[in-house]
């Protein structure tokens, strides 16, 4: 086979992109958007060092696990790769995500239960952030690899009062050309729509021009706020919410999940996961403004808790939202959370370890100070299935064993996937 080749393939699986997987005189043929049991005609676009890459020409047969594509602007943002099949069938390849990882990385894989997902699969998102285009004066998403900012209709991801809110700005662009903007950021919670633009020159009789008819448009609104150049030109304001039972509150550009009631359920097993052993002494690692420590904390109130978080601003958050629901059995701490290990007395070392990085997974700091504290659980939440399973591998080796691991669909029609491990001593 060469580049330039017309062939005709049957797809066998389809990967996290979208992509239907074929293998053909022994190599792999990725295609876009073709599913498990398709045959279609293909061209060969690109070759590398161990698969081809093919552009459909023309599908011979359909799966009945294939739908209209849901978003016309997918092809363009790059965001919903999976917009094209069933949501069962999307929660199906999410599982064989984490599984394919944890067999590449030589660890079991049969420990990997179903995905667990929310009902909804659209309009779940509590925040989004459109990008500026001086040249059409509007904000939307960026085209997939590009700076090009595209046309923005609507998002199937986010409420529809998102969605009303960046439009009615685009139809009144020239309220904001003077302000050089860079993108708006628009987040929704229990009490309300805050409404945060990004601008290089501000204008204040502009931006409260802008401000006053967007309140005046949407009652929603509880907040509109302005940053310019990466300073606070806004007064501090916070995001409040409740999740699993607990009072939230956040300063408006901190972390926080995107997806409550997707969330909420990889709390739950989180929980299921806790409550399988016994502990004094509990930490929680990357823990942001502390959600998943408070509810532990809660949920164990004679047992001790840590939280670590090196934003100090996530855990000033942290620490007030301890107070505001009475809990007093967590102490939270600013620093690199490989450091925590060295902050804690030798005779309170936790028993029970949850850790949530970022994308790149623990450091080898974070890794070889886990292996110190030798805790008899970890319960590991990661967003990125490979570095998890490079990380697990590794804490294996040094002893632990890989019990369980559940995808959570935290991003529904996305390429994206949560999971939750159960590692133990």
């Amino acid at each position: 086979m060469k580049i330039g080749d017309k062939i005709t393939v049957e797809i066998i699986d389809t990967n996290e992109n979208g992509n239907g997987i074929a293998r053909q005189e022994g190599a792999v043929v990725f295609v876009p958007k073709l599913l498990p049991g398709e045959k279609a005609e293909v061209l060969l676009t690109a070759q590398e060092k161990n698969y081809y890459i093919a552009e459909c020409l023309r599908k011979i047969n359909e799966s009945e696990d294939r739908i209209a594509e849901l978003c016309p602007s997918a092809d363009d943002c790059g965001g919903c790769t999976l917009g094209f099949m069933k949501f069962d069938t999307e929660n199906i390849i999410k599982r064989n995500t984490v599984k394919a990882a944890l067999r590449r990385a030589g660890l079991p894989y049969d420990v990997v239960r179903e995905t667990i997902f929310s009902e909804s699969r659209a309009g779940y998102r509590n925040k989004i952030s459109v990008h500026y285009s001086p040249l059409s004066e509007k904000f939307g998403y960026k085209r997939e690899k590009s700076h090009e900012v595209i046309e923005f209709y609507r998002c199937l991801l986010c409420p529809e009062i998102i969605n009303r809110i960046i439009l009615w700005t685009n139809s009144h662009s020239e309220l904001l050309s003077s302000l050089d903007p860079e993108s708006l950021q628009i987040r929704t919670s229990s009490d309300g729509v805050t409404v945060s633009l990004y601008c290089n020159n501000l204008e204040q009789q502009v931006f409260d021009k802008y401000r006053c008819l967007l309140k005046r448009e949407f009652a929603e609104i509880s907040e509109v706020l302005v940053f310019t150049k990466n300073i606070r030109t806004a007064r501090i304001t916070y995001i409040k919410d409740r999740i699993y039972g607990i009072a939230m509150s956040y300063t408006s550009e901190a972390f926080r999940q995107v997806n409550t009631p997707a969330f909420e359920k990889l709390l739950d097993i989180v929980h299921s996961f806790a409550s399988e052993c016994k502990f004094i002494y509990g930490a929680d690692l990357y823990c942001g403004s502390g959600i998943i420590g408070l509810t532990l904390a809660k949920r164990f109130p004679s047992a001790v808790f840590w939280g670590i978080e090196i934003n100090s601003d996530a855990v000033k958050d942290a620490e007030r939202n301890a107070a505001e629901n009475g809990i007093d059995n967590i102490n939270f701490f600013a620093g690199d959370a490989a450091t925590f290990g060295r902050r804690i007395p030798e005779n309170k070392k936790p028993q029970l370890i949850v850790v949530d990085p970022p994308r790149a997974g623990l450091s080898k700091e974070m890794r070889s100070d886990l292996l110190r504290l030798s805790a008899e659980r970890i319960i590991y939440v990661s967003c990125n299935p490979q570095t998890m399973a490079r990380d697990i591998a590794l804490l294996c080796e040094a002893g632990y064993t890989l019990r369980e691991a559940v995808p959570v669909n935290m991003f529904p029609l996305t390429k994206h996937c949560e999971c939750v491990s159960y590692l133990c001593k």
